[in-house]
C-alpha cells in the first residue's frame, strides 16, 4: 500500500523556520524594545501575506524559532533583513517542505 499525504497538507508549500539568537546588544534591551521589534516583524510578515508562529526556546542553541508559511523565498529574505536590522538578533533561515504521510 502506497503512502498518502496527510489530509490538509498543502503539496509542496514551503515553510520557513527562522532560528533567532540574541546578540550582545539584544540581551540588554528592555521588554518594550523587544515587543516593538516583534510587532515590526509581524507587520512585515502580514504585508508579505504570510502566517507566523513565534516560539521561545529553553536550553536550545537559539532563543526563538519563528515558523512562517505562505511567503515566497524573496519575502523570507526581506523578513530576515527586518529581523536583523536593529542588531539585536541574528537569524538563520531554514526552508522545509511538509512530508507527513499516513498509510
Amino acid at each position: 500500500m502506497a503512502a498518502r499525504r496527510q489530509k490538509g497538507a498543502v503539496k509542496d508549500e514551503v515553510t520557513y523556520f527562522f532560528h533567532m539568537k540574541h546578540t550582545e546588544k539584544g540581551t540588554v534591551q528592555g521588554a518594550t524594545q523587544k515587543k516593538k521589534g516583534v510587532n515590526d516583524v509581524t507587520k512585515v510578515v502580514m504585508k508579505e501575506g504570510g502566517r507566523c508562529h513565534l516560539y521561545s526556546t529553553r536550553g536550545a542553541p537559539f532563543d526563538y524559532v519563528s515558523v512562517i508559511t505562505g511567503i515566497t523565498a524573496d519575502a523570507a529574505v526581506r523578513i530576515v533583513a527586518e529581523i536583523e536590522k536593529r542588531g539585536t538578533v541574528k537569524a538563520t533561515l531554514s526552508p522545509g517542505v511538509e512530508i507527513f504521510y499516513t498509510l
